[in-house]
């Protein structure tokens, strides 16, 4: 056998062979792959710097700080949160505020002090946080009045003063009645003029102020406006006796007079002609409270200065009508009309409008509403 018959003979390995040295071969390769990959997820060994742990604790105790968690008040904050959820808080600006609205605030006689002393020594709070600075001001306290300090939260790097939250509120309120204080000094209270305006029209159409908690329906009138102004509120309890000099006839009574009448206003009056002219008149006094808008207030005030007359009631003869007429009634759906003129087309002129309650054409309660302004004649 020749040399080169041997070497090949020597690499020459049979099947079972050829598949041990494959697996031979690849747990070599897993041997190597292995501490590589194990130590890629072996967290690196601290380093000794507890600088972001240390932040992370702080942020954590602040969490607890800003939370008021009640595990983590002493007495004393506990205290003064029960008070401060008995009270009405409201804007202040605590370089004017007078000692009895800082009583109404929840200051003790003794912080007041501290305060009055620093202003007439010359001091002046610049910004919310030089309210927390006053001696005896605890943080609970600071944190429950802050959102009503009428001062800047800080002051820019020039030196200015970044613009109150509320700067139409400045000056401080004052006891007022909503009822008859001037149109001129609610502007003194720090409301817009849209808010005015809508007080004002709300007065011109009769409207009143019985309690406080009034104040806070007027449109426009949001809750920090109204939680600021609420403890000045003061109205004169005073029952009003409406004394009219004369009685408007409201079944002819043209614009002119409808105005004139206390309580009544120009949008009422519009509203009034509107109506009367869809019914045909008014039946009674009460049928006013029929019309969009008007308030039982208003009611009250002005029913005492109206009379009806029924006879200037416009009716509606039945016989000649067509549905459409008669669905122009507000007191009429275009059901029921078909129905009328359906029940004449089929049987004939009516001979009495009680027919339409005994062939049951109409229900009671609709029949008995429409009466008045139907006839057969």
């Amino acid at each position: 056998m020749s040399f080169k018959e041997d070497i090949k003979d020597f690499f020459y390995f049979t099947k079972g062979e050829r598949n041990g040295i494959f697996v031979l071969i690849l747990l070599i390769f897993v041997l190597i792959i292995i501490p590589n990959v194990y130590l890629s997820y072996i967290p690196e060994k601290d380093s000794g710097d507890y600088e972001k742990f240390n932040k992370e604790i702080e942020a954590f105790e602040n969490s607890l700080i800003q939370s008021g968690n009640d595990k983590y008040e002493n007495r004393l904050d506990k205290y003064i949160a029960e008070r401060y959820d008995t009270l009405e808080l409201f804007f202040f600006d605590p370089n004017s505020t007078s000692d009895e609205n800082f009583k109404k605030l929840g200051l003790t006689d003794k912080q007041i002090k501290t305060i009055r002393n620093y202003l007439n020594r010359g001091g002046k709070f610049y910004t919310k946080d030089d309210f927390r600075k006053i001696y005896g001001i605890r943080q609970a306290q600071y944190l429950r009045l802050k959102p009503y300090i009428l001062l800047s939260n800080k002051i820019s790097p020039k030196g200015d003063k970044e613009p109150s939250e509320h700067p139409t509120s400045k000056q401080e309120p004052f006891t007022f009645d909503p009822n008859i204080l001037p149109t001129k000094d609610f502007k003194k209270l720090g409301l817009t003029d849209k808010q005015i305006q809508t007080i004002e029209n709300y007065r011109n159409k009769g409207g009143k102020f019985y309690k406080a908690e009034d104040f806070k329906k007027i449109y426009n009138i949001d809750d920090s406006t109204y939680n600021r102004l609420y403890p000045f509120i003061k109205i004169e309890n005073k029952k009003i006796i409406n004394t009219p000099t004369h009685e408007i006839e409201i079944n002819t009574a043209s614009y002119e007079e409808l105005i004139s009448i206390k309580g009544i206003g120009d949008y009422l009056a519009k509203n009034i002609i509107y109506y009367r002219n869809k019914l045909g008149g008014f039946t009674n006094k009460e049928q006013l409270l029929e019309i969009k808008n008007l308030r039982k207030t208003s009611f009250e005030q002005i029913k005492h200065q109206i009379t009806v007359d029924t006879e200037k009631i416009q009716k509606i003869n039945i016989n000649f009508a067509d549905s459409k007429e008669l669905a122009n009634h507000p007191y009429l759906n275009y059901r029921q009309a078909k129905a009328i003129t359906g029940y004449r087309t089929k049987n004939g002129a009516y001979e009495s409008i009680n027919q339409l309650l005994d062939k049951n054409i109409l229900n009671k309660e609709t029949f008995n509403k429409i009466k008045p302004y139907l006839t057969v004649q």
